[in-house]
This record gives structure tokens, sequence and C-alpha cells, in this order.
């Protein structure tokens, strides 16, 4: 194949239309992958499972499929029995850019609920999401959601019990995040 037909397939490709879903891909699942223990403390760093085009994309792709809500659920209308399931990741919490639960959206996954013996730690929330919160619900048995103004859990912090639709006066200042029973 020659130069210009090999430019033009490449422009084809670049100027083809996005798949849908695939432009606005705002929801995002993260694996809690834990680094080190304490007690009932486990701190875990994130990492990117990827990001979807609907929050119920993204939950199955953070369960492994084992959670299926149906293509228009919303932070609204899903609730824990909706997604108690056998997987070997469990959603603990879900995180939004914007107040009530709306925006682009971070759900986190861990390997155990949240129990009396474990508590879900992140210490920083990658710079990418670093002072975007601004609401969040608690999943999995995380009834007690505490968000933190500073990395390392430090600063000022907002108590959801699991839930809070507007994080008050730490909104687009996050940066930490701790899930507990």
């Amino acid at each position: 194949m020659g130069k210009v037909a090999s430019l033009v397939l490449l422009l084809a490709d670049v100027l083809a239309p996005v798949p849908a879903g695939a432009a606005d891909a705002d929801d995002c699942a993260y694996e809690l992958r834990p680094i080190s223990r304490e007690g009932d403390r486990v701190l875990a760093e994130p990492v990117l499972i990827g990001c979807f085009g609907t929050y119920s994309e993204a939950l199955a792709a953070g369960s492994g499929g084992a959670i299926t809500a149906e293509a228009d659920a919303t932070p609204l209308t899903i609730s824990d029995p909706d997604l108690v399931t056998a997987a070997s990741s469990v959603l603990i919490g879900t995180e939004w850019d914007a107040t009530s639960y709306a925006g682009v959206s971070n759900s986190y996954f861990a390997s155990s609920t949240c129990s009396t013996s474990t508590t879900w730690e992140l210490s920083y929330v990658t710079d990418t999401w670093n002072d975007l919160f601004s609401s969040g619900k608690g999943f999995g048995g995380c009834d007690r959601n505490r968000k933190f103004e500073h990395s390392n859990f430090g600063g000022s912090s907002v108590l959801c019990t699991p839930n809070c639709s507007n994080h008050g006066s730490l909104s687009n200042k996050v940066s930490s995040l701790r899930w507990s029973h």
C-alpha cells in the first residue's frame, strides 16, 4: 500500500464517527489494590479499570460483570440491594464531581465489603481527581464515609452516613477518602 493510501486510511480512522458512549466516557471504575494493612485499616491505591459512557457500564466492568444494572440506571435509582452479588470485587463507594450525584463519577471496588474488621482508605485520589468531588454514596456496608481536604487524611473532613448529596465546604476540595462500617 502506498503512502497516500495509508494516509487516507489513517485520516478515515481519525475522522470516523465515535461509537456511542465512547466520547462521553464520564463514569470510571477503580479497583482498590491493598498496599498495607494496620489493624482494621486497609490502605489502598486506585487502579483504573476503565472509563465508560454510562454508570451501568462502569458498575459492570468494576464487578467483572456481576452487577447488571439497567442501562438507564442512575445514582438515584441504585441501592445496596441492587448491588448484592457474588463478585470478587464489591462496590464500596462512588464519588461525583457535581452535587446531587451528578456529573462525572468514580466508582471504587474492593475485594471485600466494609465490616467491623475492614476499613478501606485511599490516601490520595490521584492528580486527575484531586479537588473535584462534590457528592458521594457508600455501598457494601460502608455506612461511614469520610472525605478529607488533604492527602493522607489531613485537613478538614466531612462524614457521610453513608451518602452525601453535597460535600458542603469540601465540595471540589476532596483529596483522600475513607470507607468504614
